[in-house]
């Protein structure tokens, strides 16, 4: 394993923002909610309605719910009684509570892209009390003439908010080095353009990284095809944020920060299991033998002695490609996967779900429907069953609950029946 090291700046803020009530009057008493929620998306408008129940009964979003401020997207965090709408395009953070309409008003908002400078910042819950607002500012490196880019310095910028109060406390600032493994094979290099899928695991915390290659501009982010041969992951002190270090692994290559599901999960032991992401300029590049894994961190660094072959395990006729995935608990998870044979990857029926055991090394492709499963958000654990949602295009969709306990390909049942057609559901919460 090779380490890096950069500097690190931390600057406390005594004020950098205020939060905006929308309401200055007491806030009465709620009444009683529903225990669930569901994220859904038509024709690129995000609504987000309440659920009874996720195991019975019927959920339409037709004059139902609250339409969310959407940009590009909207990203869901649920914490305590409120949940967070992050508007992807404007960086506006906003509180939500659940009211007695099946819909959710909006307690408190603020702008946290501006702290971390852009207005499609990123976030994570850390605990109970933070949520983690993070965003890579990349500035070029000319040449002496200034016609040419020769480099990219790439800045961490990291702040927390306190909620419920939802007020920002700090910001931490990183300078990421650059590998030789991440730099190699392109005109300048691959640089750092994003960290995502954060977790803490004692005394540190880990960010999954996203690599753009600068010698190809034509190509949006993160639809380019990463050189580096390996995989890396950011990983700092915490609560500190101090000593910042670039950990590298050999066991495969690609992203490792996840895209809308998270990519890396604490187990009960501590230990950290992460998934990578291969993807090139319009499909996951899985011909040239890459394969989908899981890798183990723990202390800071990768776990040599352990590696998850998700792709040989699974044993298909099809490549295989993930972007996340779910833990429901002692060593179960839930893993959507892209089945290269199926068609695109995105706007596509071509994913389905597969059951993995991290600690047996054991994988199952769950008989369900095909669906798109690209940029689906999250899933939830309640009574010991996990519950998401399977979307189909132009299909039935339901919200599925998922036996940990079950071994074999059928160990799920259809629960809430949702909206299907056009009706895309990205999120349970």
């Amino acid at each position: 394993m090779k380490t890096h090291y950069s500097g690190l700046l931390a600057l406390a803020l005594v004020i950098l923002f205020s939060s905006c009530s929308k309401n200055d009057d007491p806030t009465p008493t709620p009444e009683k909610t529903s225990n669930y929620s569901v994220l859904g998306v038509i024709d690129n408008a995000y609504y987000l309605a309440q659920a009874e129940s996720l195991s019975e009964g019927t959920l339409s979003f037709v004059n139902n719910g609250t339409q969310l401020d959407a940009d590009q997207a909207a990203r869901i965090i649920s914490a305590g009684d409120y949940l967070y709408s992050l508007d992807y395009g404007t960086g506006l953070l906003t509180q939500l509570e659940a009211n007695s309409s099946g819909g959710y008003d909006a307690v408190n908002e603020i702008n946290a892209g501006l702290s971390v400078g852009t207005n499609r910042p990123r976030y994570k819950l850390a605990d109970e009390n933070t949520i983690m607002v993070y965003n890579v500012v990349v500035e070029p490196v000319y040449n002496e003439t200034n016609t040419d880019i020769v480099d990219n310095v790439c800045t961490l910028r990291l702040t927390s908010v306190s909620i419920p109060s939802l007020t920002i406390s700090s910001l931490t600032e990183f300078v990421i080095p650059q590998t030789e493994n991440a730099k190699q094979g392109a005109t300048i290099g691959y640089h750092p353009m994003r960290v995502d899928g954060p977790v803490i695991a004692g005394n540190k915390v880990y960010f999954g990284l996203m690599h753009l290659d600068m010698s190809d501009p034509t190509t949006p982010p993160p639809f380019r095809k990463p050189k580096q041969t390996g995989l890396e992951t950011l990983v700092f002190d915490y609560p500190s944020f101090e000593n910042g270090t670039i950990i590298e692994s050999d066991a495969a290559a690609g992203h490792t920060g996840g895209y809308r599901a998270p990519s890396m999960h604490v187990d009960e032991k501590g230990d950290v299991y992460q998934v990578n992401w291969f993807i090139s300029g319009n499909s996951f590049d899985l011909s040239s033998g890459d394969k989908t894994v899981i890798t183990r961190l723990k202390n800071g660094t990768y776990d040599a002695s352990y590696l998850f072959n998700i792709s040989e395990t699974l044993g298909l006729d099809t490549n295989i490609g993930a972007n996340g995935w779910f833990y429901v608990g002692n060593g179960i998870g839930y893993m959507p996967i892209y089945l290269e044979d199926e068609g695109a990857y995105s706007g596509a029926n071509t994913w389905t779900v597969a059951k993995i055991d991290i600690y047996n090394k054991t994988a199952v492709k769950l008989d369900l429907p095909l669906s798109g499963l690209f940029s689906y958000e999250n899933g939830i654990v309640a009574d010991g069953k996990f519950y998401m949602a399977i979307s189909p295009i132009g299909g039935e969709s339901y919200v599925y609950e998922f036996a940990p306990e079950s071994a074999g390909a059928t160990g799920f049942t259809r629960g809430l029946k949702l909206d299907g057609g056009n009706v895309i559901v990205e999120g349970v919460y």
